[in-house]
């Protein structure tokens, strides 16, 4: 009983904490408040890099762990430039995937189970089928960041695998929308136009991309493993494998 008081407790104080802070910074991280800014925004990071980007990675990880605040990645690209954003915003989800995992793992895990046990009964059947691959797989798929994150934490997964393939597989669509907001010469371009408006028919190939090439590496890992599991058998029924049948010439 104890147990469950300290949970809801220690649950009751990160959501409190996550969502005070990260009101309080959204309010700073609005589009239109970087509007309003962006050229002393962008002074600032060129005088102080490393502390600016060390902010911009608060910022980012705690506006991550906070579902609906979308076009992060586009103005991390457009004020940091496109190496340092795409390591900026592929650590600051990591850490946000991360926290969301352990939350969902330790705190709420009966809960999530409970509520979404269709989805974490999916979550367990995928991972073992396929392992990692799997999670890789809805990474690079762009599924729901959020509904990842703490279905996996529901799961038995552990928590090292996790944190590897989410930092693997969200590399290729962070590329993407960073190199979209290094195209963009003032954010109020974004506020005019949107953040899907500046995506080319390169652009959108390119994102279509990153869904279909770990469906073709799955699919080229399933002909490789049916081959070796044939020539397997194959080898066994020569030698006269006793669980295949006595076809050994030896054998009367």
């Amino acid at each position: 009983m104890k147990s469950v008081q300290y949970r809801l407790m220690a649950m009751l104080l990160v959501i409190l904490v996550i969502g005070g802070v990260g009101l309080w910074i959204r309010q700073f991280g609005s589009l239109e408040w970087l509007i309003a800014h962006e050229s002393s925004l962008r002074d600032y990071v060129k005088r102080f890099p490393g502390r600016g980007w060390l902010c911009g990675l608060a910022i980012y990880t705690t506006l991550s762990l906070i579902p609906g605040t979308a076009g992060k990645s586009v103005v991390c690209g457009w004020l940091f430039g496109f190496w340092p954003a795409v390591v900026l915003v592929d650590v600051g989800l990591t850490f946000a995937a991360t926290g969301g995992f352990l939350i969902s793992r330790w705190l709420v895990r009966d809960a999530v189970s409970s509520r979404f046990g269709d989805w974490v009964a999916k979550l367990n059947r995928g991972l073992e089928q396929d392992g990692v691959f799997y999670l890789l797989m809805m990474r690079i798929a762009h599924v729901p960041f959020s509904a990842v994150n703490y279905g996996a934490g529901a799961t038995s997964i552990s928590f090292g695998k996790f944190c590897w393939t989410t930092a693997l597989g969200l590399i290729p669509g962070t590329m993407i929308f960073v190199f979209v907001g290094t195209r963009i010469p003032t954010l109020a371009t974004i506020a005019e136009k949107g953040v899907w408006q500046l995506f080319d028919p390169l652009l959108f190939a390119i994102l279509a991309a990153t869904v279909i090439f770990p469906l073709l590496v799955r699919l080229a890992m399933g002909r490789i493993s049916v081959r070796k599991a044939d020539s397997s058998i194959k080898e066994m029924d020569a030698e006269g494998s006793p669980f295949l049948g006595t076809h050994n010439k030896d054998v009367p």
